[in-house]
């Protein structure tokens, strides 16, 4: 790919250092696994509703990218995961490592991973190949994980913050969705080891 393809499209609008820096949304991938994991990736839902948030906060309103709908594309994420990537890419076509990353190819294993973890929630939900499904669609969270991880890094070296240290700490809120986790995660094993 090169260079020329890398610039920023026309419908985009042109953006200040700092917006670009805010461009997306920033977070320590310690944070990111804390949270994706306990939530039993639940978390991703807030994940690509933030990205597109802050995307959409950046650019006018009255451009293309200020009319999208950043709950949507976060529900119907697999549908956006290529676009969110290629602005993220376009945003720092400077940066090698960001230039260098195949967004592309990074975001079609997303999908899939996704589509896959949803027909192993589907499946388990309906006992279909219990229990390996439930155990299936527990596992498949690492590499998801791996895959999000990935994707966190390009988003914060984007936005020029490559350890995400404006968005490391955990807070109350974080906490209050780990309690929660924890739970999730109890009954889950109980209804997993519970006889038929």
């Amino acid at each position: 790919m090169d260079d020329a393809s890398l610039m920023v499209r026309a419908d985009a609008v042109e953006v200040s250092a700092e917006q670009r820096d805010g461009m997306f949304y920033v977070v320590s991938k310690r944070k990111f696994a804390i949270l994706y994991t306990a939530t039993m990736g639940v978390y991703a839902l807030y994940w690509f509703y933030k990205n597109w948030e802050r995307y959409k906060e950046c650019c006018a309103f009255d451009s293309p990218a200020g009319k999208i709908w950043p709950a949507a594309r976060a529900t119907f994420s697999v549908f956006f995961v290529n676009s969110l990537f290629r602005h993220v890419k376009e945003h720092a076509p400077d940066n090698p490592e960001v230039r260098n990353w195949g967004n592309g190819n990074h975001a079609a294993l997303l999908v899939f991973l996704l589509l896959v973890e949803q027909a192993l929630d589907r499946a388990a939900m309906r006992s279909i190949g219990s229990p390996y499904t439930d155990w299936l669609g527990m596992i498949i969270l690492a590499p998801l994980l791996l895959c999000f991880s990935v994707a966190q890094d390009m988003i914060n070296v984007s936005c020029g913050d490559p350890s995400g240290a404006q968005n490391a700490k955990l807070t109350m809120a974080n906490y209050a969705w780990i309690a929660l986790g924890c739970v999730m995660w109890a009954l889950t094993f109980i209804g997993m080891m519970l006889p038929d």
